[in-house]
């Protein structure tokens, strides 16, 4: 027996945004074409009316989103300082280390190659001081071709004004790691593993422009998770992001983080995206009790709240910055430190 689901809108003319109502209990559905629209003719102010004819209906159900692509969502964020990418051969160890952990599904957060930052910085000043342009670094025009070009042009900008700014301090190490995200995103590609570079100032981490030292801005967490979330659903790939990078809220411009600048990118989008945990490599057995340069017999604290890590690092633990950490402890997740030369080590 047929039954006749009526509904009254309030105006003429309205059109609903919905998919296909999925009818529960029943082998048949509406879908938009099936609607009639009734306009009474003796009386065109009468409000409209919908009709739709269906057989065997039990409840009315919008049809929810899809959600296979949600289901194996960001589960950590891994970031990696220059160190651990400060070679080719420390580049392919570190893609190992991640596929080593294949339960994972990470953010990768990278710093410059090595000294990349320092030298970066040595050629600018040179620039600024000896009116011309130059540097050494060890790099194959293939993939930063582009890069190299624009880093060129501008020292020799610098060059020419005799003058090494802030804010051209902050857009010239950029450049380190733009390269060292670039490179290895095309190194996981080519051995199989989908990667998608993104460097953070184009990825929603907006800062104020205060250059060399700029702080994130509350904004950056939606704009980070809709951007991160989005490119997931539409097409998964491993995210490389730049670390330590951001752009001005007023300027638009590049800017830098400071000391602990990479760290705070990660912890910023374990935050955004409210991740499971943190996990920072470096070249350390987690933190130590001590400076282990100076006293050898240093031992990894298994335990650390966020609280006794300011306390070290004001005290002179290089580690941890506290500033770094303020996002993962506002978002109230761990933060482990690894080492990438030893990965068995558990970390604090």
């Amino acid at each position: 027996m047929a039954t006749t689901a009526a509904y009254l809108l309030s105006g003429i003319g309205v059109k609903t945004p919905y998919r296909p109502l999925h009818l529960n209990n029943s082998r048949s559905f509406c879908p938009y074409r099936q609607l009639n629209l009734i306009q009474p003719t003796n009386n065109p102010t009468r409000p409209l009316k919908i009709v739709c004819n269906v057989q065997n209906v039990d409840v009315l159900t919008r049809a929810e989103p899809n959600s296979h692509g949600l289901i194996k969502q960001f589960s950590c964020v891994m970031k990696f300082g220059g160190s651990s990418v400060a070679s080719a051969e420390r580049m392919k160890e570190v893609a190992q280390l991640i596929l080593s952990f294949p339960q994972e599904t990470p953010v990768i957060v990278l710093s410059a190659m090595g000294k990349t930052t320092n030298k970066l910085l040595m050629a600018g000043e040179k620039a600024a001081s000896c009116g011309s342009a130059w540097m050494s670094l060890d790099w194959k025009k293939t993939l930063i071709t582009d890069h190299l070009e624009k880093l060129e042009r501008l020292l020799n900008g610098i060059a020419v004004l005799k003058e090494f700014t802030p804010r051209a301090k902050d857009y010239l190490v950029s450049f380190g790691e733009c390269m060292s995200t670039r490179i290895f995103a095309a190194y996981l590609n080519k051995i199989g593993v989908k990667a998608r570079q993104y460097d953070a100032f184009d990825m929603g981490i907006i800062t104020t422009d205060d250059f060399t030292n700029a702080d994130i801005l509350e904004a950056t967490y939606p704009a980070v998770a809709k951007r991160l979330r989005g490119d997931w659903i539409e097409d998964p790939a491993i995210p490389i992001v730049t670390g330590f990078l951001g752009k001005g809220w007023r300027t638009c411009a590049v800017t830098t983080l400071g000391r602990g600048g990479s760290d705070l990118t990660a912890t910023t989008i374990g935050k955004a995206l409210g991740l499971r945990e943190i996990q920072v490599w470096k070249d350390v057995d987690g933190v130590l009790t001590c400076d282990p340069n100076i006293y050898s017999g240093a031992e990894p604290v298994p335990y650390l709240t966020f609280d006794e890590a300011a306390e070290l690092a004001y005290f002179g633990a290089q580690v941890l910055h506290p500033q770094s950490m303020r996002p993962a402890r506002e978002g109230d997740i761990p933060v482990r430190v690894k080492n990438s030369y030893n990965p068995n080590a558990p970390g604090p």
